[in-house]
């Protein structure tokens, strides 16, 4: 019989580079360092809820403004 995953949720980073996760029936979230965290992502016993989107690709500020400087 195969065990479901937990579904935990990750609030954010802390101080001294810990993650902070957050379990269900626990009101406090559990500090993790980042070899752990990582561990946990590619674990199938946690299932991660509202993972961040992927960031937008970063735009050129030149490109936003084709203005051209005249001298």
């Amino acid at each position: 019989m195969e065990k479901e995953s937990v579904k935990v949720s990750l609030i954010g980073k802390g101080e001294n580079n810990f993650y902070k996760i957050k379990f269900p029936n626990l009101q406090i979230p559990v500090n993790v360092n980042e070899e752990l965290y990582r561990k946990m992502l590619h674990s199938n016993q946690y299932e991660f809820k509202h993972r961040r989107p992927p960031r937008p690709e970063r735009v050129d500020s030149y490109s936003s403004n084709n203005k051209m400087l005249s001298i």
